[in-house]
C-alpha cells in the first residue's frame, strides 16, 4: 500500500500506470517499472552487456559493462540481490535495494582498464564471456566492436587489452557467440560490421585469429550464433543485412543461416549458405537474436516491426508490430525472462522501450497489450539482465543505463522514477516549444515579404512580425504570401532551416575526411518524394552521391508518408498553428564513401616463407659468417641451432596461430642487422621481413626488438648515401622489411609507427631507382605507412603525413615507375591527405600550396589510377 500511494502522488504530475497483480512477494508488476538510473560517461550509450563475474569460488556479482559514443568502457557492478529473483529479507521493509558495494549502491568505475579501454572510435558494439555456455576454454573476457573496425578482446578481470581482431574494413556493430556442439570445445566469436560482411575469430588464449568471412551481404550486417547441429562438429550462424537501394525503396534485406564446419586442425572454417528470406519486412533489419527457450530466431527492422522465425529456414511464424499508427525504426532487441514470463524488449531510435508479453495472458484472462516505455533520447540497446531474469537493461542517447523490472521490490525510489519522468517530459517539451527569440530575430521581416518569391503552390516559409513567428503560405494565383497564424509550437521535428517552414527538420552528422564531424540539417514536408529531398541535399551540400538511399530511407522512416500539413485543414488566419508531437530521432551518421580510399589494411612481402626459401637464406648467412670479423659473427649455436629452429617454426604457416618464436632467435637476427655492414647484412634483412610476418615474433612484448632491428635496418640503408639510389639488396629488402612490419603485430608496428619520419625519409633517398623491385618495395613501405597512419590515433610528428606527399612527389618526377606501382603511390597520397586530426589536415593545407592536383592528373594513367586520383581531387576540393 506504501508502494501504491508513493507511485500514485508521482503520477499526479507524470503519468505512469501500474498494476499490481496480487499481495503475494513472489508475484509480478502487471507491466515494467523503473529500478535503477545510472549515468555512465555522459556520452551517448551505443552498447551494453552483462558479465556474471567470479569474485571466489563461493561468490559472483552482476556486473554491466557498457560503451559509449566516445570511445570509454564504463563498468557498473549491481547489488548481489540482481542475481536473484526471489525477494530477500530486508530491514528496510519493501523496494530496498542491498549494492554493489557497503553502501549498498551500484558501483561505477569509469575505463575500469585505465588507457587501455579507450578506444579510437565511438564503441557500438560489447558482448561478455558470460553469454556463452563454456567460459573456460576462452577465460573471463569480454568483446569490444569499434568504428575503426577493429574487435578487441580484454581480459574480464584486469580489463587488460588481449587481442586485437583485424579484418573488417568498417564500423563493427554486432557480435554474438557461436555455441559449439560439444561442451569441451571453445565457442567461436561471429562479428557484423558496416562492410557487408562477417566474420569468424577463436579468441581462446593460444589460438585466437580469423576463422573465415562471410561475404555477400547487403550493406551492414547484424549476426546470432545459433545451437550447433545435434551431431558432429558442425555449428550454425544466422546473418541478416540492411539491403540496398533499388529506385525508390530498399531491397534486398536478407536473413541467411549458415553451417560451418571447421578444418581438421581447426584454423579455418567452411561455411554453407542453409537457408536465406528475403525482403519480409519492409525496411532494413537492425537486429538479430536467438533465444533457446522458444527456439526461435528474432529480427527488429526500421519498420517498426519484430519478426518471429524458425532456425530451420528463417521463415516467419510470426509478427510483432508496434501499438500505434507512427511505427518508429527498432535498432535492437532481446529477450526476457522463462517460460511462465517471456517477453520481447525492442529499442526504438524515437526513444521508446516496447514490450510484447508472450505469454498474452494475465491472471484474469485478457489479452495483454504492449507497453510502450519513453526515453529522453534514442535507445539504442536492449539486453537481458541475465538469462532467466525477467529484468533488462537500455543504453540510451542520454549517457544512461537504465534496468527495468516487473520485481515491485526492485522498483526505483519514486523520487528517482520521478527524476526518470521529468527528463521524459523535458526532453518531449524541449521539442515542442515555438522558435526562441534568438531564431525568430534571423526570419525575414514580414513588412518585406513582397521581396520573397514563392517556388510553388502552397510553400509554407516563416516570418518576423513584431516579434513573434508567423507562419504563411504562398498563393501562385495571387503571387502573395497569405498568413496562417503564429507559429507556437511543433511536432519533435517540424522546425525552421534557412528561414523555410518543415514539417521536419532532421539532424545528419557527417565523418569528415581527417577527423570531426559536419553536422547538417535536412528540411523534409509531407507528401514529398524523399528521395527528391535527399537528392537535392546531397547536391546542394555537394555529398557523395552513394549517400543517396541511406538518407532518403531515414526520412522515411522518420517522416513517413502521412501527417498534418502546416495551414491545411481550414485553419483560421491568425489561430495559433500545432501540429502532432512525436519523439525526434538521434542524428543520421554518414561516412564520406570512396571506393579507394583510404587504404585499409597492409601489402606484404611474403615470398619465400617456405623450406626451400629459407633454406637459401640460411645458406647465405652461414656464408658471410664465415667472412664478417670475429667479433660480429654467429656462434655455432646462433649459426646452425637457433637460426634453424627459426626457420622451422616461419616454414610453417598454417600453424603460426600457436607456434611461439624465441627471444633468442630474435636477438640471434638483431645482432646480425646491427654488426654486419651492408654488404653481407642483406639475407639477414632477409630473414627480418619473413620473422616480423609471425604473431608471436611481431607481439607487443617484442617492440624493444624491432625498434632496434628497424633502425639499424634504416641506419645501414641510409649510410649508403646517393649511392642507395643505386644498389639493390638492401634497399629492396629494407623496405620489404618496413612494409612486412606494419603487417605484423603490434610490437613491430608499433616500432615502425614510431620510425615514421626515418622510413619516410628512407623511402624517398631510394624512390629514383632504376630497378622495378626496389621501385615496388619502396611504394609499397610508403602505402603500409600511410594506411598506419590513417588507424593511428597518435604520430610521432605532424610532419609525417607531409613526408608522404615529399615521398610520392619524388615517384612522380622520376618518370621511371610501372602502373601498378604509380596506382600504389596514388592511394598512399589519398592516405595521407584523410589522415586523422592535425596530421591529414596539415597534408591537405600542404597539398593545395603545392598545386598537387595537376600532379595527381598526371600521374592518372590507366582506369584504376584515374579513378584513384579522381577521390583525391574531390579531397582536394
Amino acid at each position: 500500500q506504501e508502494f501504491c500511494s508513493s507511485l500514485l502522488s508521482v503520477s499526479e504530475t507524470y503519468p505512469l500506470t501500474v498494476h499490481i497483480m496480487s499481495n503475494h512477494e513472489d508475484e509480478l508488476l502487471n507491466e515494467y517499472v523503473l529500478s535503477t538510473q545510472l549515468l555512465t560517461d555522459g556520452e551517448p550509450v551505443r552498447c551494453v552487456t552483462t558479465a556474471v563475474h567470479c569474485d571466489s569460488p563461493s561468490s559472483s556479482s552482476l556486473e554491466l559493462l557498457s560503451g559509449s559514443q566516445g570511445g570509454v568502457v564504463s563498468r557498473i557492478v549491481l547489488p548481489p540481490s540482481s542475481l536473484s529473483e526471489e525477494k530477500k529479507p530486508s530491514a528496510e521493509g519493501n523496494g530496498s535495494k542491498s549494492g554493489g558495494g557497503e553502501g549498498g549502491e551500484p558501483l561505477l568505475e569509469i575505463q575500469p582498464g585505465g588507457a587501455n579501454t579507450r578506444h579510437p572510435h565511438q564503441i557500438t558494439a560489447i558482448l561478455s564471456s558470460s553469454q556463452c555456455s563454456n567460459t573456460e576454454s576462452i577465460g573471463e573476457v569480454y568483446v569490444t566492436g569499434c568504428k575503426d573496425g577493429n574487435v578487441r578482446v580484454m581480459d574480464g578481470k584486469t580489463h587488460e587489452l588481449r587481442h586485437v581482431l583485424e579484418g573488417h574494413t568498417n564500423a563493427v556493430t554486432s557480435l554474438s557467440w557461436i555455441p559449439p556442439h560439444n561442451e569441451g570445445d571453445a565457442p567461436w566469436l561471429v562479428s557484423g560490421s558496416w562492410d557487408g560482411t562477417a566474420r569468424l575469430w577463436s579468441v581462446a588464449p593460444n589460438s585466437h585469429g580469423s576463422l573465415g568471412t562471410l561475404g555477400g551481404h547487403e550493406n551492414t550486417v547484424s549476426v546470432a550464433g545459433l545451437p550447433a547441429e545435434s551431431s558432429g562438429a558442425l555449428r550454425r550462424v544466422v546473418t541478416v543485412s540492411a539491403g540496398v537501394a533499388e529506385g525508390n525503396s530498399i531491397r534486398g534485406h536478407t536473413v541467411r543461416v549458415w553451417r560451418l564446419t571447421p578444418s581438421s586442425d581447426g584454423t579455418m572454417t567452411k561455411s554453407e549458405l542453409a537457408a536465406q528470406v528475403a525482403n519480409d519486412h519492409a525496411g532494413p533489419m537492425r537486429d538479430v537474436i536467438y533465444d533457446p527457450d522458444t527456439r526461435s530466431i528474432y529480427t527488429c527492422s526500421n519498420d517498426g516491426t519484430v519478426k518471429i522465425r524458425s532456425t530451420d529456414d528463417g521463415t516467419c511464424s510470426a509478427t510483432l508490430a508496434y501499438p500505434g499508427a507512427d511505427r518508429p525504426m527498432f535498432l535492437s532487441l532481446c529477450v526476457v525472462g522463462d517460460w511462465k514470463t517471456k517477453a520481447v524488449i525492442a529499442g526504438a531510435e524515437d526513444g521508446n522501450v516496447v514490450v510484447w508479453d508472450l505469454a498474452q495472458q494475465g491472471l484474469n484472462g485478457t489479452n495483454r497489450e504492449a507497453q510502450v516505455i519513453a526515453h529522453p533520447g534514442c535507445v539504442w540497446k536492449v539486453a537481458a539482465l541475465q538469462s532467466s531474469s525477467t529484468d533488462f537493461v537500455t543504453a540510451c542517447n542520454d549517457g544512461h543505463l537504465r534496468i527495468f523490472t516487473r520485481r515491485y521490490w526492485r522498483s526505483a525510489p519514486p523520487s528517482v522514477i520521478s527524476s526518470f519522468n521529468q527528463s521524459v517530459s523535458e526532453a518531449k517539451a524541449s521539442r515542442s516549444t515555438g522558435p526562441s527569440p534568438e531564431e525568430i530575430a534571423k526570419l525575414p521581416q514580414w513588412e518585406m515579404n513582397a521581396l520573397t518569391q514563392g517556388r510553388s503552390e502552397g510553400q509554407v516559409q516563416v516570418f518576423n512580425k513584431g516579434g513573434k513567428a508567423i507562419a504563411a503560405q504562398w498563393s501562385a494565383t495571387s503571387r502573395t504570401w497569405i498568413e496562417v497564424g503564429e507559429v507556437t509550437g511543433s511536432n519533435a521535428n517540424a522546425g525552421t532551416l534557412n528561414g523555410e517552414r518543415y514539417d521536419h527538420v532532421l539532424p545528419i552528422e557527417i565523418d569528415v575526411p581527417g577527423g570531426g564531424i559536419q553536422k547538417l540539417q535536412i528540411g523534409y514536408n509531407n507528401g514529398e518524394n524523399p528521395f527528391v529531398t535527399a537528392q537535392k541535399f546531397i547536391d546542394d551540400n555537394m555529398l557523395d552521391q552513394g549517400y543517396l538511399a541511406q538518407i532518403a530511407d531515414y526520412i522515411r522512416q522518420r517522416a513517413g508518408e502521412s501527417g498534418p500539413t502546416l495551414g491545411m485543414g481550414g485553419g483560421v488566419a491568425g489561430a495559433p498553428v500545432h501540429s502532432a508531437s512525436s519523439s525526434v530521432p538521434a542524428p543520421m551518421e554518414v561516412t564520406p564513401m570512396y571506393e579507394h580510399l583510404p587504404m585499409k589494411g597492409y601489402k606484404i612481402f611474403d615470398a619465400g616463407v617456405d623450406k626451400k626459401g629459407l633454406t637459401k637464406v640460411l645458406a647465405k648467412i652461414r656464408e658471410f659468417n664465415s667472412a664478417v670479423p670475429a667479433a660480429d659473427a654467429l656462434s655455432p649455436n646462433e649459426a646452425d641451432g637457433i637460426l634453424d629452429s627459426l626457420a622451422n617454426t616461419l616454414a610453417i604457416t598454417n600453424r603460426y596461430h600457436s607456434s611461439k618464436v624465441s627471444d633468442a632467435e630474435l636477438v640471434t637476427i638483431r645482432k646480425m642487422i646491427l654488426g654486419w655492414d651492408a654488404k653481407h647484412a642483406f639475407p639477414a634483412l632477409d630473414l627480418a621481413r619473413m620473422t616480423a610476418l609471425h604473431p608471436d615474433a611481431a607481439s607487443a612484448k617484442r617492440r624493444g626488438y624491432w625498434e632496434e632491428i628497424l633502425g639499424a635496418a634504416l641506419k645501414t640503408c641510409l649510410g649508403l648515401g646517393e649511392g642507395a639510389a643505386k644498389e639493390v639488396a638492401v634497399p629492396m629488402l629494407t623496405m620489404r622489411l618496413v612494409a612486412n612490419s606494419y603487417k605484423g603485430g603490434s610490437g613491430s608496428s608499433g616500432a615502425a609507427g614510431g620510425l615514421m619520419d626515418r622510413i619516410l625519409e628512407c623511402a624517398d633517398t631510394c624512390a629514383p631507382s632504376n630497378n622495378k623491385n626496389v621501385r615496388l618495395s619502396v611504394v609499397t613501405a610508403v602505402l603500409n605507412a600511410s594506411s598506419y597512419m590513417s588507424a593511428s590515433s597518435s604520430l610521432p610528428s605532424t610532419s609525417s603525413a607531409v613526408r608522404v606527399l615529399d615521398v610520392v612527389g619524388n615517384i612522380a618526377g622520376s618518370g621511371k615507375y610501372e602502373p601498378e606501382p604509380m596506382v600504389r603511390s596514388l592511394v598512399a597520397l589519398g592516405t595521407a591527405l584523410l589522415a586523422p586530426g592535425a596530421w591529414g589536415a596539415e597534408a591537405r593545407r600542404v597539398a593545395k600550396e603545392r598545386g598537387m592536383g595537376s600532379m595527381v592528373e598526371r600521374m592518372a594513367s590507366g582506369d584504376k589510377a584515374r579513378a584513384v586520383a579522381g577521390e583525391i581531387l574531390r579531397i582536394l576540393s
